[in-house]
């Protein structure tokens, strides 16, 4: 008896078991909520040095921003994952001395970026209650928990006050709009700062900078939220990650956050302060800045690295003649395979995928009124041989590449199409386009095919130069962006030859001819096992922006579909109610049995009775 209560005992606690743990499993994926990062700008160290190896000093001397004393900043960024919580991350890993935000709010942006939707300001505080903070050089510090509902593609404004003069050693250029009210007092809970603020940014030729002082991370709680990070040189420092964005919420994929972790000059190998005068702005090294940059994102899953034409070029430019180490091939490769390292040593399931080389044939880099790099076969073979080991690279090992050749000139291989850049390197509004486009849907977790962003904006990246007027505006927010998406940075790229078309698996893509519809197979993950497909068709008519419903589902953090999720709910629910049925037949049993033996006990105490 006491060993069939046992039993009993034991099967009814694996019924509740069971009974709780679907609804705790969903809470852990779909239905639960999670830390993803929902915008962010990679830090490097501010302002420029003059007097490079001079006599002014043998390091250089800096020229340093101030936030002068009690002033205030704003500044304007777009989150790309709406949630019910966000949280914010400052930084002053490259700051010498201790920095004070005194207070800090949060609001809904305003008609103009400078000002604000009053009735949404509010109150941001860290280490559990303290409207001022303290982050010491070298760190970084977040926020409290903030309860503030954040949309995808809706600006956001983070308003911060100074009380004593404030060096900002520690800063973004990319990624948002800063304002700064000098001398006025605290505007932290002013919803308008038109007539006081000064906007700080600023244009260098074709460049524009948009200087964001030590906000670095915006993250979004929200259910089954996770982060892509596209991480990489000035080729992605532009709204490749707002039109990404875009393109997931068109398709209802509401639970991906997009992070631009772009730096303009930035090489896998070498920092930008070995670049000379504007070295700095370059930042550290792509294998130096990984950690903090790219693997730290909140909830970060996947990661599109795009990066290493630097360190081809840079040697070649005569600014940064004999102040760049010379890099080969195989040291580009050594490279990147210490970044795949990297990520294989999180243990936390992220996958990495590597964009091929882009051509840079006709950028010149014009620097101080002179073409400061002139393209040669020698680099143009050097890249050449980094992407054809990138295209190898075996999906085993990190989770393949992303092929780019498409955007080459049909005509010059060596080139951009004409159409798809600013200046030979750096991708206009149809770039960018394309760019997001030939990016494999699997890249960023999603394992059905979606509307391209082409579709979506009604163009054709891939139409003649003359039938292209001027580039379609993006439609999100460039302001919250970088600012000038088409004209961004002063890097360089790369080219891989094959006049327009590309063999990938036995399969040959050709390059879309101008007006027609194809469907184009340039952009699939090119590894030894991959074949190519038709995920990545281009469309001319501007279609109703569809769901694609039926045609997929999207993958949760731990690689599971929403469908594979409920049919195993499904099967521990039919478990529950097998061992449920078992518990009521033992029950019953025991039940009867008792009776049983309650009888057979009466009737020996009768007859014991009549014995007497």
């Amino acid at each position: 008896m006491k060993k069939t209560k046992k039993i009993l005992c034991f099967l009814l606690a694996a019924v509740l078991t069971l009974c709780i743990m679907p609804s705790s499993l969903l809470s852990a994926s779909a239905a639960g909520g999670s830390w993803a990062g929902s915008w962010g700008t990679p830090a490097i160290e501010s302002g420029i040095v003059l007097g490079y190896d001079s006599l002014l000093s043998q390091n250089g001397f800096h020229i340093r921003d101030y936030v002068p004393p009690n002033s205030t900043l704003r500044t304007v960024i777009t989150p790309t994952l709406g949630g019910s919580k966000i949280r914010l991350k400052f930084s002053n890993v490259f700051g010498t001395e201790p920095l004070t935000i005194d207070e800090t709010t949060v609001a809904k942006t305003g008609k103009t970026d400078d000002v604000v939707n009053g009735d949404t300001i509010t109150q941001v505080t860290f280490n559990g209650g303290s409207k001022s903070v303290t982050v010491a050089p070298g760190s970084e510090v977040y926020s409290d928990e903030i309860s503030f509902t954040t949309k995808a593609l809706e600006k956001i404004s983070i308003t911060t006050y100074y009380k004593k003069s404030t060096p900002f050693y520690t800063a973004g250029l990319y990624g948002g709009v800063s304002y700064l009210c000098i001398g006025l007092g605290n505007k932290t809970h002013s919803d308008n700062v038109t007539a006081v603020a000064t906007k700080l940014s600023f244009t260098s030729g074709s460049i524009t900078y948009n200087t964001i002082p030590f906000l670095t991370r915006v993250d979004v709680y929200a259910p089954g939220a996770y982060s892509v990070v596209i991480a990489g040189d000035s080729t992605v420092t532009n709204d490749s990650y707002l039109l990404l964005a875009q393109k997931l919420i068109n398709s209802g994929i509401t639970n991906v956050g997009v992070v631009m972790s772009g730096i303009i000059g930035n090489a896998l190998l070498h920092d930008g302060d070995s670049a000379g005068l504007l070295g700095k702005v370059y930042g550290q090294s792509m294998i130096k800045r990984f950690q903090r940059d790219v693997l730290s994102v909140a909830g970060v899953k996947y990661i599109i690295l795009k990066v290493g034409d630097n360190d081809v070029t840079h040697p070649m430019c005569q600014s940064m003649k004999d102040k760049v180490e010379y890099a080969s091939p195989s040291d580009i490769i050594a490279g990147y395979r210490n970044l795949i390292n990297q990520v294989n040593n999180t243990g936390k399931g992220i996958t990495m995928y590597i964009c091929t080389r882009t051509p840079f044939k006709g950028y010149t880099r014009n620097f101080l009124g002179e073409n400061d790099l002139v393209w040669t076969q020698e680099a143009e073979n050097m890249l050449l041989e980094v992407n054809s080991w990138v295209k190898g690279v075996s999906d085993d090992y990190c989770g393949g590449a992303i092929n780019l050749d498409a955007m080459r000139d049909p005509d010059d291989s060596t080139k951009l199409r004409s159409q798809m850049t600013t200046d030979g390197i750096h991708f206009s509004t149809l770039g960018q386009i394309a760019f997001v486009d030939l990016i494999p849907e699997k890249c960023y977790g999603v394992n059905r095919d979606l509307k391209n962003i082409s579709a979506i904006k009604g163009v054709n990246p891939y139409a003649a130069p003359a039938e292209t007027t001027t580039a379609p505006q993006s439609d999100t927010n460039s302001s919250g962006g970088s600012g000038n998406s088409s004209d961004t940075g002063n890097s360089s790229g790369s080219t891989d030859s094959s006049n327009g078309s590309q063999t990938v698996s036995g399969q040959t893509s050709s390059t879309q001819p101008s007006g027609e519809t194809t469907t184009m197979n340039a952009g699939v993950i090119v590894s030894p096992e991959t074949t190519t497909n038709n995920a990545n068709q281009i469309f001319l008519n501007n279609e109703d922006q569809g769901n694609n419903e039926g045609a997929g589902t999207v993958t949760d953090s731990t690689d599971k579909t929403v469908a594979q999720q409920v049919a195993g709910f499904a099967v521990l629910a039919a478990v529950a109610v097998a061992l449920i049925a078992v518990a009521s037949v033992m029950l019953l049993k025991m039940q009867q049995g008792g009776q049983r033996s309650t009888r057979s006990s009466y009737s020996l105490m009768r007859k014991k009775s009549k014995g007497v």
